[in-house]
């Protein structure tokens, strides 16, 4: 059965002179598990929401979607049999408890009382919800809200479930659970999964079709084995996207079938190693040559209510110029942390020195309009003005009190970000990872000596992770300190200095990169996975990629 036929679709936003969407062709057979993935802004969620007619987004359309073989259609229909998860859960859910949540959708299809009861129980004991069922939304952890929000969308038993970057605010362990999940739900229920995603090392392998899309274009349709190798070497976005194993097998220019996952990438290193490499050890960059500290906290604790302590006893030194991660399971007291240092919420209990000043003798136009920038985790939170430019321009009023100079600055930093193209959209009509680069240019704007980002990369694709990447460390280069929570262990290998792990309200490790993850067997990247046995301190693909090249050379 065909849930989507879609012929020469094309569609753009109000006042825009740019096409979304150019041409799309695409067919959905029932039961597919089916990969979308693009730069930022490309056109990915845009397409989504077509899919589902109560989203579809205002705008000039043209071409057709047919819905389930062309059948006579209904927003009812769209209810029960297209279920639609929102990247962001905080504004999916609508009901105060798990309990409601789950039963919302159901009482608006009209089912009796009974039918709604054995559904709910059916749900909750496949997702093991029954010790949550009765409490409030806003009490859940992050992992949480996600989990009830699929579950309220099972217990609809739809046809199909789409997925709009749906691990973006979760840990790489809960992440994985996640996908598991949806996969599981598509090959033993027969749903059909249509999901888009910028971390696809674990999606890809378990993709039945990979769709690319490039300026609102679907440049190849594929199943993972089958991207064209000339999209891999020539296409930026596409090399960066494909999963480790794939890259290293290309870099290495084997003529061996490509490995998709970590398990054929160690059989990919082990065909080449039969005994253990010669060389090991890697080229190590020096160490910041500095004693100064950005930060240091003693003794953090914390708790919002009397109930539980968020923060135990934490300690952490932050190095001033480097660039700091602080990574963790979902509600381990990063976010918390982050605020406590950045003064956002008062330290009661504990230290915080900044450059060796208690923040607290600091005066509040001084610690936020010279030293410290925030970016939060819910970045719109920084918009409320019509246009993306009218927000940078409110940002800089106070500081810049000249129309010009303030232009100056926009245009500079708007250019770094990308969003010179998006200055006169409004900010809710852009995409997360177009907003999240929207709020880190309204953050840069003041210089601060600190900048305290809450999951940055969040909504990036990987070329602009780079990018991303390059200009924190120019930040780096003339003093500035950049403390960051994310779940990105990939990001963070590559680019960090230092990374702590938080668990259970204090630090259970803290250290340079390679020894942070080449210590973690779970909590760590895929290159890590498929080369430890082989050179155990290698945590990067380019670190695995110039130690198998070493060795190649040497071999007889």
């Amino acid at each position: 059965m065909v849930n989507f036929k879609i012929n020469n679709l094309y569609f753009s936003y109000p006042d825009s002179n740019k096409q979304a969407l150019k041409n799309i062709n695409l067919t959905v057979n029932q039961g597919e598990f089916i990969v979308i993935c693009g730069k930022s802004g490309s056109g990915k969620s845009t397409l989504l929401r077509m899919l589902k007619p109560e989203l579809t987004p205002h705008g000039t359309k043209a071409g057709e979607i047919n819905f389930f073989e062309g059948e006579n259609f209904s927003l009812r229909d769209s209810t029960k049999k297209i279920g639609f998860l929102l990247q962001n859960t905080e504004y999916q859910a609508v009901t105060h408890s798990v309990r409601s949540e789950l039963a919302f959708g159901l009482e608006n299809l009209g089912l009796d009382s009974k039918t709604i009861r054995l559904r709910i129980a059916e749900i909750s004991a496949y997702f093991s919800l029954e010790n949550i069922i009765d409490k409030k939304i806003s009490e859940l952890s992050g992992g949480q809200k996600q989990t009830v929000c699929l579950a309220s969308i099972l217990v609809m038993h739809p046809d199909v479930i789409i997925f709009d970057e749906p691990t973006s605010q979760l840990d790489p362990m809960s992440a994985e659970t996640l996908l598991n999940t949806v996969h599981k739900l598509c090959k033993e229920n027969g749903i059909t999964v249509i999901i888009t995603e910028h971390r696809l090392e674990s999606l890809i392998p378990i993709a039945d079709r990979v769709i690319v899309i490039d300026e609102g274009e679907i440049i190849s349709d594929t199943s993972p084995r089958e991207i064209p190798s000339e999209l891999q070497k020539n296409d930026d976005f596409v090399s960066s996207a494909v999963p480790t194993s794939m890259r290293l097998h290309a870099d290495l220019d084997l003529t061996s079938p490509s490995p998709l996952n970590v398990a054929e990438g160690r059989q990919m290193l082990s065909s080449l190693f039969a005994e253990k490499p010669k060389y090991t050890e890697l080229t190590v960059n020096a160490d910041k040559n500095t004693n100064e500290l950005a930060i240091e906290a003693k003794d953090l604790w914390f708790a919002y209510d009397k109930s539980r302590y968020i923060l135990k006893g934490l300690q952490l030194k932050i190095k001033k110029g480097s660039f700091f991660a602080l990574l963790g399971a979902n509600g381990a007291g990063k976010t918390t942390a982050l605020s406590l240092m950045s003064g956002l919420i008062p330290c009661k209990q504990g230290k915080i020195n900044l450059f060796s000043k208690n923040i607290h003798k600091y005066k509040s136009d001084e610690l936020y309009g010279k030293i410290i920038g925030v970016l939060p985790q819910k970045c719109e939170s920084l918009f409320g003005s019509n246009t993306v430019r009218e927000d940078l321009e409110k940002s800089l009023y106070k500081s810049i009190p000249e129309k010009k100079e303030r232009q100056k600055q926009i245009e500079k930093l708007s250019s770094f970000c990308e969003i010179t193209n998006l200055l006169d959209r409004h900010p809710y009509d852009i995409s997360g990872g177009e907003m999240q680069r929207a709020a880190l240019c309204m953050v840069l704007m003041k210089n601060p000596q600190i900048l305290f980002l809450d999951e940055p990369t969040k909504g990036m694709d990987n070329l602009f992770k780079k990018q991303f990447a390059r200009k924190i460390k120019e930040l780096n280069e003339i003093g500035i300190t950049v403390i960051m929570v994310s779940h990105d262990t990939e990001f963070c290998a590559e680019y960090c200095d230092e990374c702590a792990m938080i668990f259970d309200g204090m630090c259970a490790l803290q250290a340079e990169k390679n020894k942070f993850f080449s210590q973690n067997f779970f909590y760590t990247t895929a290159a890590n996975k498929i080369a430890r046995d082989f050179f155990p301190l290698a945590v990067t693909e380019r670190q695995v990629l110039e130690l198998c090249r070493k060795n190649l050379i040497s071999l007889p």
